[in-house]
């Protein structure tokens, strides 16, 4: 959260890869759900951070953060949502990403919480004026 506050200009794109346990998968699909993506980046820190991320972890984390835990489930069974948790899968694998967390900036990949790395990247790419692909919205 540092670093997004530290680099305004940056676009930080989250994408939900929830692969390791029923309960990750769980949660991964809960947190996409319209009652909870007003908080995702909350419910991601805590989700993140739960050791270990069982049921009764998620709806602690859930109701902590004001969402139902219940509703979630509900709207978590959208056949969306399982294609986009599926798209993101895609991706990862395309990109040898095989862990959580992992980072993409430019054309570099950062597996693991290696801020350092992360921050010389974002430095990296910020000198070379790395652009947004045409038609993307900001």
């Amino acid at each position: 959260m540092k670093l997004i506050r530290d680099n305004p200009d940056v676009r930080f794109v989250f994408k939900e890869f929830a692969f390791q346990t029923e309960e990750s998968i769980l949660a991964g699909h809960m947190v996409l759900t319209p009652i909870a993506k007003p908080k995702s980046l909350e419910l991601y820190g805590d989700l993140m951070a739960a050791k270990p991320l069982n049921e009764a972890a998620i709806d602690r984390i859930f109701t902590k953060h004001g969402v139902d835990p219940q509703v979630a489930r509900q709207q978590a069974r959208d056949p969306a949502i399982r294609q986009h948790l599926q798209d993101v899968r895609t991706l990862a694998q395309a990109l040898h990403i095989d862990g959580t967390p992992a980072f993409v900036v430019g054309d570099r990949v950062i597996p693991g919480a290696d801020m350092e790395a992360l921050k010389a990247a974002i430095t990296q790419a910020k000198g070379v004026g790395l652009k947004r692909p045409s038609g993307n919205p900001a």
